[in-house]
């Protein structure tokens, strides 16, 4: 292989990397291929072409993705696995108590993976209080992936119900509907990982 090989294959991993990024921050934001488009004033065409990797957005075009989705740049391009957050100690992760993209109460998302930091995965821990469930009606491409840690819950996927408590697992597609309760009377801890990033 010359080196022209390895620059091109260099190039549309690079266009890979970034046009998946750029997928995970629109769904993040709520926003369909359409919203996107309009908002930096391209055909929807050229938006799918770009988060699948087949087009590498012009730099013109990156700054617009970047002030429509509400980033920076550098998110789009980080890899550098000396940042900040390779590891976080008790107390040092970033706890969120509301999802936009999700109705329910009750819940707290405390993030494994560095808040905006550009990652393909999310993971967090989910802490539910007695009473506190989520609905997840919004479906997309991608896994996701549940071990509970403490406590016993009510998982809904679809249409069918079950039962999961300390140390069961689940895995379910994105395309799936999704919803959780804790019906007992202590606080439910779990581990939630899931790609693309949507919280």
């Amino acid at each position: 292989m010359d080196s022209s090989d390895s620059q091109e294959r260099a190039t549309r991993t690079d266009a890979l990397q970034v046009g998946a990024r750029i997928r995970h921050a629109r769904q993040m934001e709520g926003l369909r291929i359409k919203d996107l488009a309009e908002r930096v004033g391209c055909a929807t065409s050229m938006i799918s072409k770009i988060e699948t990797g087949k087009v590498a957005p012009s730099l013109a075009m990156l700054q617009r993705l970047v002030h429509a989705l509400n980033r920076d740049i550098v998110s789009f391009f980080s890899t550098d696995i000396n940042s900040p957050g390779i590891v976080q100690r008790p107390g040092e992760r970033t706890v969120s108590a509301t999802d936009a993209l999700r109705g329910g109460k009750g819940v707290s998302y405390e993030r494994l993976v560095p808040l905006a930091a550009g990652h393909l995965l999310e993971g967090n821990i989910h802490i539910i209080e007695p009473g506190g469930g989520k609905t997840d009606m919004i479906t997309h491409q991608g896994e996701t992936l549940g071990y509970v840690l403490e406590g016993e819950l009510e998982l809904t996927i679809e249409d069918t119900t079950y039962a999961v408590s300390e140390g069961h697992s689940f895995f379910f597609k994105n395309h799936l509907t999704n919803a959780y309760r804790n019906r007992g009377k202590v606080p439910v801890k779990l581990i939630w990982v899931n790609t693309p990033q949507v919280h």
